[in-house]
C-alpha cells in the first residue's frame, strides 16, 4: 500500500486568534446584558457596555456599530437557542408523554439562563431591534424553520399538512410564551407541577403526532 496523506478534519479547531475573538465578542454581549438591565436603553452608552465588558470602547465598536446591532446578536442567541431546543423535539423517534415532559424539562434547564436576556429584548422592544418590517419577516422565518422541524417527518403525522403545521406553530408558541412569563417575566408559578401542565398542552396540540399510552404520573 501506498503512503496516504492523514486525512484533514473537516471540522477543523478554530484557531487561538478566532477563539480569542469569539470570547471577546461573548464578552461584549454579556456586559451589555448586565448595563441594559440595570438602566433605560436611551441612557446606556457604548462606553457603559465596554465597562462592563472589561474592555476600551474601540474593541466594542469593532464588534458592533452600535446598541441595535448589539441587541440584534442577542436576538440571534435567542433564535438559535429555539433552534436547538425544537431540534431535540424532532429528533426525538417518537413522541410519548413522558418524551415530550423531558423534553421540556430539558428546555427549561436550557432558557433559564437566557432570561437576563429575554427580559432585555422585551425591555427594548421591537423598534430598537431597527426595521420593523425586517424584524418582523426574520421573526415569520425562524419560526417557519420550527414547524417545519417538527413536521419534517410526515409519517409521523396523523393529520392533513396544513393542520400539522398550525399544530406544530401553536405547539411552539405556548412553549415560547409560558417559559417566557415564567422564567423572564417572573410570573408566580403555584401550580404544583407547572413543566406537567404545560406538556398537557403541548401533547395536546401535538396529538396526531403522539404514540404511546398517556404516561403521566399517577
Amino acid at each position: 500500500m501506498g503512503n496516504r496523506a492523514p486525512a484533514r478534519e473537516e471540522n477543523a479547531r478554530p484557531s487561538l486568534r478566532e477563539e480569542h475573538k469569539r470570547l471577546t465578542r461573548e464578552r461584549v454581549l454579556e456586559g451589555a446584558v448586565a448595563v441594559f438591565g440595570a438602566k433605560s436603553l436611551v441612557d446606556v452608552t457604548m462606553e457603559d457596555i465596554a465597562r462592563a465588558a472589561g474592555v476600551t470602547r474601540a474593541t466594542v465598536y469593532a464588534y458592533f456599530p452600535g446598541k441595535t446591532e448589539i441587541l440584534q446578536a442577542l436576538l440571534a442567541r435567542v433564535y438559535d437557542l429555539a433552534d436547538e431546543v425544537y431540534g431535540d423535539l424532532a429528533a426525538l423517534p417518537q413522541w410519548t408523554r413522558r418524551d415530550v415532559r423531558a423534553w421540556l424539562e430539558g428546555a427549561v434547564a436550557r432558557w433559564r439562563p437566557m432570561a437576563p436576556v429575554i427580559r432585555v429584548l422585551t425591555a427594548a422592544g421591537g423598534t430598537a431591534l431597527g426595521d420593523a418590517d425586517r424584524a418582523r419577516d426574520r421573526s415569520l422565518a425562524v419560526h417557519e424553520h420550527y414547524v417545519n422541524l417538527l413536521t419534517g417527518a410526515p409519517r409521523r403525522w396523523d393529520a392533513p399538512p396544513a393542520e400539522a403545521r398550525q399544530r406544530a406553530l401553536m405547539a411552539v408558541l405556548q412553549v415560547e410564551a409560558f417559559l417566557t412569563m415564567w422564567l423572564a417575566g417572573g410570573w408566580p408559578v403555584e401550580a404544583a407541577d407547572p413543566i406537567g401542565l404545560l406538556a398537557d398542552a403541548v401533547c395536546h396540540l401535538l396529538a396526531p403526532a403522539m404514540t404511546g399510552p398517556d404516561d403521566r404520573a399517577r
